[in-house]
């Protein structure tokens, strides 16, 4: 990396030489207005810092003139090191770095983990989110080893345990999620996206918001030492919103009894998922603790 004090950067230029480099590395590209905008500088101080990016890095961005914007050239090498959790944590609240104000926001939770995506991966999947394209991508799953497929990722998911990516699946015809460490290589594909079949919108698990009710474990001797400890009154539920395309996800994280007549341990499964059936018609349970199939994906 460049040495930023001897190239004559103020601690605040360089806190904006930052901005440019996360926001072509991430997003894809950056313009002016981007740290006017940010920083309450005139226009003349921002195109001092490109010019100023643009001596360290020379190789780092194109400048489009009918656009009026600087993008991310092939060659990029980030003039920054980078944070794996903050850069994820700054994806996902979007603030404070141009992000915010994007049409296509990436979600969603910020749940501790303990394993984290390739930053080189992660800059991909997210420049690819943000530009509306597809991604062809070497995948590594569990179940069927490595494959190359085509997905149209729109959205970032950490389950708690891992990060995903939420993405339309050409190779079957279908939204899936993508656990982003087994994606071992991953390339822009050219052309548009069928909005109509591919996008975000069309996603209905996604889309659709379920009402989970889940209650002391039945099963439990002291259920009311289980009531104390999520705050409850004696006989009340939890009552949570969550995206059926999450749902499996987050009752595994909390450790929700799913089977269907609460059969697991209520030493340790504390919480059992009421109304399973029908929460079960609409949302994909094969994750969560005691539903009766398992799944491959």
């Amino acid at each position: 990396m460049p040495n930023l004090a001897s190239g004559g950067a103020s601690p605040s230029q360089r806190e904006r030489l930052w901005q440019i480099d996360f926001l072509v590395r991430f997003r894809g590209q950056v313009t002016r207005q981007d740290l006017v905008r940010r920083f309450g500088i005139a226009l003349s101080n921002a195109t001092r810092d490109f010019t100023l990016y643009r001596q360290l890095a020379p190789d780092n961005l194109d400048y489009d003139h009918s656009d009026k914007v600087y993008r991310r050239t092939p060659g990029f090498q980030p003039l920054f090191t980078y944070d794996r959790e903050h850069t994820l944590q700054t994806l996902t609240l979007g603030q404070g770095v141009g992000l915010e104000a994007c049409a296509q926001p990436i979600l969603v939770d910020a749940a501790p983990t303990l394993n984290q995506p390739d930053l080189d991966v992660l800059a991909v999947v997210s420049r690819t989110i943000y530009a509306g394209k597809a991604l062809l991508i070497r995948y590594l799953s569990i179940s069927s080893g490595e494959t190359t497929r085509e997905i149209v990722p729109h959205s970032l998911v950490n389950t708690g345990l891992r990060w995903h990516a939420r993405a339309y699946c050409r190779t079957h015809a279908q939204f899936r999620d993508f656990v982003l460490t087994r994606i071992t290589s991953a390339e822009e594909v050219g052309g548009v996206i069928d909005t109509a079949v591919e996008s975000r919108a069309q996603d209905q698990e996604w889309n659709h918001e379920l009402a989970l009710e889940l209650i002391p474990h039945p099963r439990a001797t002291y259920a009311r030492a289980i009531e104390l400890d999520y705050g409850l009154a004696p006989g009340q539920s939890i009552r949570v919103s969550a995206r059926a395309a999450m749902a499996g996800y987050l009752l595994r994280r909390w450790g929700v009894d799913c089977s269907p007549q609460a059969e697991l341990s209520p030493n340790e499964y504390q919480l059992a998922l009421r109304d399973f059936e029908e929460v079960a018609a609409v949302a994909n349970l094969s994750i969560a603790p005691g539903f009766p199939t398992e799944s491959s994906c």
